[in-house]
């Protein structure tokens, strides 16, 4: 039996071409007749469905189904070697849809720990710890996908929480600044002038006024 692996491992949209490069390389190796190329796309079917499964955790089983009714009623040569090539891109955009589930299950599960724990002290590789990624790659999802890089996201979270507080609670800056995860009131005081244009203080003083006026 061909090895299928190499082929399965190019199915990414942008390496897609090399893979049917890889099928028709296989085809070539076959005894190019009917019986022989139906025998090789039900092995190559039932592998790219395997595949999907155990690594992806995808069931394509429908997609599966009807490859496997197309092959078996198909009787014309040039027809199924056609055929085994859309059957490679079919599984090809599966795959870019699974990445993209894939993606956006990262980033709600790194959000979810994110938006609970952005009070305390949490980087960027506690968290691509917790989902089993790498640090590099959840930076650069983390943009892609939310438009902030991580430490802006935390930045603002705790300044639109420190916002909350001022307006209500009557604690003073060093409690907040601790309360909102920032390390220094210093720290609290720049930060906040950046993400809103003014200083803690002055912002409480505009909030007072606003209060007062009728």
């Amino acid at each position: 039996m061909l090895n299928q692996i190499a082929l399965a491992e190019q199915l990414s949209p942008s390496t897609v071409k090399e893979a049917i490069n890889i099928y028709s390389t296989n085809i070539k190796n076959t005894n190019y007749n009917v019986n022989s190329i139906k025998k090789y796309l039900n092995t190559l079917n039932i592998f790219l469905y395997t595949y999907f499964l155990l690594k992806y955790n995808r069931d394509l089983e429908n997609l599966a189904h009807k490859n496997d009714k197309i092959i078996s009623n198909e009787n014309n040569l040039q027809n199924l070697i056609h055929f085994g090539e859309k059957l490679i891109k079919e599984y090809s955009n599966n795959l870019e849809i699974t990445l993209e589930k894939n993606d956006h299950l990262i980033i709600k599960n790194a959000l979810d720990i994110i938006n609970v724990t952005f009070n305390k002290k949490i980087t960027l590789t506690e968290i691509a710890d917790k989902l089993h990624i790498s640090k590099n790659y959840l930076c650069c999802l983390f943009k892609k996908e939310t438009g902030y890089r991580f430490c802006e996201y935390i930045n603002i979270l705790r300044v639109n929480r420190a916002k909350l507080l001022i307006i209500q609670s009557r604690k003073n800056f060093d409690y907040i600044a601790y309360d909102c995860g920032f390390s220094s009131q210093s720290h609290f005081s720049t930060t906040f002038k950046k993400y809103t244009g003014t200083t803690p203080n002055q912002f409480k003083i505009n909030i007072n006024n606003t209060k007062k006026s009728p």
